[in-house]
């Protein structure tokens, strides 16, 4: 049975399927997703509107998005007014608009594509590639992302121990990223073996008391947000992080910098870029 790396591993690698048909291509895309916004920004395409394009900003730094792309409102609630103003020719959502899909088909075209896991934004990207006619942009991304893989997989075989990959939600609780998260199958990807051996909901993540994890023999890294690094501080400075295990028994792994699991393939770049220097860091400890 092939492995969850391998499967991504062999879906990079894969040629490109032709998805495009004889319809034009899409001038005024609106996308009521982040993570299929930064893959068509990545293909060079600047769409029309965005939902909360402000939070598209502070989540996912790279690539930027123009200042004068529309808010289109929230990512299940958009403005319907301003859509039908926009006269976007294509709506790209993901099959969690199912409910959106007949106040959205009487507006414009619907383009339904995957957005859930490191596989189903392989898949998007090659599809965003044929019908916004920019297939090598799109194998270039997927290239590029097999690279950096490749280059964290190098550090993955000297790593002995499993890694928990989590965000802190409070100084008991930690958000665990498993398989089907973006950052989750990244890991996979890289050749990390994921410490938490339960399974994850159907976001790939699941929300767990640290003291049910503390006894693990593994590598603990956190996602921190900005509004979190204060208190991430504290809570390594107290008496329960400084006496579990998990927590204490080696160097805790700190990601800072502003990075999201609602990404794309850029960001899952970002992910193997940062893995790899983790790696590096603790290989030369």
């Amino acid at each position: 049975m092939l492995s969850r790396r391998r499967l991504l591993t062999a879906a990079l690698l894969a040629p490109a399927l032709s998805w495009a048909s004889g319809t034009p291509v899409p001038q005024r895309l609106a996308v009521l997703d982040w993570g299929l916004a930064e893959t068509i920004l990545a293909l060079g395409v600047t769409p029309a509107g965005v939902s909360a394009p402000a939070w598209y900003r502070k989540l996912i730094p790279t690539p930027a998005l123009p200042q004068t792309v529309q808010d289109l409102g929230l990512l299940f609630q958009p403005n319907l007014e301003t859509l039908y103003a926009l006269r976007p020719d294509r709506i790209v959502v993901t099959p969690q608009h199912v409910l959106l899909k007949p106040a959205l088909e009487k507006i414009a075209p619907i383009l339904t594509l995957p957005a859930h896991g490191l596989g189903a934004f392989i898949e998007s990207t090659r599809r965003l590639g044929a019908t916004l006619q920019r297939q090598a942009q799109a194998e270039s991304l997927l290239a590029r992302l097999h690279q950096q893989i490749a280059r964290a997989r190098g550090y993955a075989q000297t790593l002995r121990q499993p890694v928990i990959f989590a965000a802190p939600v409070d100084a008991l609780h930690l958000q665990l990223y498993t398989s089907g998260s973006l950052p989750g199958d990244v890991l996979a990807a890289c050749g990390m073996r994921n410490g938490w051996p339960g399974g994850g909901g159907a976001e790939g993540n699941v929300l767990m008391e640290l003291t049910r994890i503390a006894t693990l023999d593994a590598r603990l890294i956190l996602l921190v947000a900005e509004d979190r690094r204060d208190a991430v501080a504290r809570w390594r400075q107290s008496s329960l992080w400084l006496r579990l295990p998990l927590t204490s028994r080696y160097p805790i792994g700190l990601i800072e910098q502003p990075i999201s699991d609602a990404g794309a393939l850029i960001t899952a770049g970002r992910f193997a870029d940062i893995f790899s220097q983790l790696m590096a860091g603790w290989r030369d400890a």
